[in-house]
């Protein structure tokens, strides 16, 4: 199929920062899922695995059930059949649903025995890992889907499991604390101001701003514009994004308005800054 998605999106990415894989092995092949910080769900649509980690041995994964792997553990898994595996990989479990944090369900339940275990597929999950595969196969790697698709998975989860379910299944995220900066870098990319930031990471106003000043020795506004500050100048000198595409995703209200902000944050108008990129690239290219 024509992907027209890496010519015209600057979103575009082989590797989602949150996203999906679609994984194949043959029977007798090996899969590690390696610490790190991402948690990922295994998602197994064909055959059955057996993985080994941390929290258990030998465990044999059958078809048409998921495992969840904590990003704090090291997961083998052998494939005891030709396997087809959807891998969804993110940092923390949520859904931006009415900016409802997803861990709101553990207030719900006083007591629960964890043990490693999978999870069968319903119909909701089945149909999302058939939709999911179409994807991928046809190398669909927008962020901007993988981002909507993991909170979609969420929503899913929270329709269409129990809580107890939804707790058993995540229980090591909830029984740790989470990497607040993660948390911060990982929903940055999602939102516009400091209060959704707050909201979808799941705390108050006041708490987030006295945890932000702790962990980045700085204000999340002035981190934010930097951050912002940031993606401008590589949108401007590394991709071909259109002017008028950028004024549109942060929001300025005019080309003048834009152009303000480029000569007091990068010294230059965005037409300068991108002729000057360009003319490096290209002298560059020359001396090869």
């Amino acid at each position: 199929m024509s992907n027209q998605c890496p010519a015209t999106c600057h979103s575009y990415t082989s590797q989602p920062e949150a996203g999906f894989t679609y994984i194949a092995l043959k029977e007798g092949e090996k899969l590690i899922v390696d610490r790190g910080d991402f948690n990922s769900l295994l998602f197994l649509t064909s055959g059955s695995f057996e993985i080994t980690s941390e929290e258990r041995r030998d465990y044999v994964v059958r078809e048409n059930h998921f495992v969840f792997c904590f990003r704090a553990y090291h997961y083998e898994i052998k494939a005891l059949t030709d396997v087809e595996i959807v891998k969804a990989h993110f940092i923390t479990a949520g859904a931006t649903c009415d900016m409802i944090p997803f861990n709101s369900i553990v207030g719900k339940i006083k007591k629960i025995n964890y043990k490693f275990t999978q999870v069968a597929f319903n119909e909701a999950i089945d149909s999302f890992m058939r939709s999911m595969k179409l994807y991928l196969k046809n190398d669909m790697h927008c962020n901007h889907l993988h981002r909507a698709k993991i909170q979609e998975m969420f929503i899913i989860f929270k329709f269409f499991y129990t809580p107890q379910i939804q707790l058993r299944t995540f229980y090591n995220l909830f029984d740790r604390n989470q990497s607040f900066a993660s948390l911060v870098k990982n929903n940055a990319p999602r939102v516009k101001t400091v209060e959704e930031l707050a909201d979808i990471c799941g705390f108050s106003i006041q708490h987030f701003n006295n945890m932000f000043k702790q962990e980045f020795h700085d204000t999340p506004y002035s981190w934010m514009q930097k951050q912002r500050i940031v993606e401008i100048e590589h949108l401007l000198t590394e991709t071909n994004v259109p002017l008028k595409s950028i004024i549109k995703m942060y929001s300025f209200t005019n080309h003048g308005h834009f152009a303000l902000f480029c000569r007091k944050y990068l010294k230059k108008t965005p037409l300068k800054i991108r002729k000057e990129a360009r003319a490096k690239r290209e002298a560059i290219l020359a001396q090869e």
